[in-house]
């Protein structure tokens, strides 16, 4: 009997299928309503950290996303960028370290750490996340730009970063 490709690779889709349905099938049974990565929103954490509730967005990304998908790049940028907010830098930037192994391109991890740099005095940092940053957008992008605008800010002795609940104290 001759070997046929096609039924080898539809049995594995149908089972791939089966094995899945399965799967969410078990997670309605057991109670468990949680999406799958790519299905993560981010919204309800985003204005926990625009209101300042730096601590409770941290509380909700260890317990809601990192628990569960704890190389999560965007949950891992946004705890960091929490986590600096609230002036701890040394896990910021280990937080940070740990978005960018997940993903090396990620443009708000390498926008923000370098923000975190400047808060540091770290120039030379910053710089290389700008130039990483320009490699990803050779034609621009808002986190280059911003991270362009804070090193110049740096130059001039100016105050690089404000966390967003304190702005209306420093004039932004």
């Amino acid at each position: 009997m001759p070997f046929s490709i096609s039924k080898f690779v539809s049995a594995g889709a149908i089972a791939a299928v089966l094995i899945g349905a399965l799967t969410s099938q078990a997670w309605a049974i057991a109670g468990v309503d949680f999406p799958l990565e790519d299905d993560l929103d981010f919204t309800e954490v985003q204005e926990m950290i625009d209101a300042g509730e730096y601590q409770k967005a941290i509380s909700y990304l260890d317990y809601e996303v990192i628990e569960w998908y704890p190389e999560n790049a965007e949950a891992l940028t946004l705890k960091a960028y929490s986590l600096r907010s609230m002036g701890r830098h040394d896990e910021a930037m280990d937080t940070y370290n740990a978005a960018l192994a997940s993903d090396p391109t990620h443009k708000g991890a390498l926008e923000y750490q370098g923000e975190l740099f400047l808060k540091m005095g770290n120039q030379a940092a910053a710089a290389e996340n700008l130039q990483k940053l320009s490699n990803l957008c050779p034609r621009g992008c808002e986190a280059h730009d911003i991270l362009q605008a804070a090193i110049e800010r740096f130059k001039d002795g100016e105050v690089s970063w404000v966390p967003p609940a304190n702005r209306k104290q420093v004039g932004e």
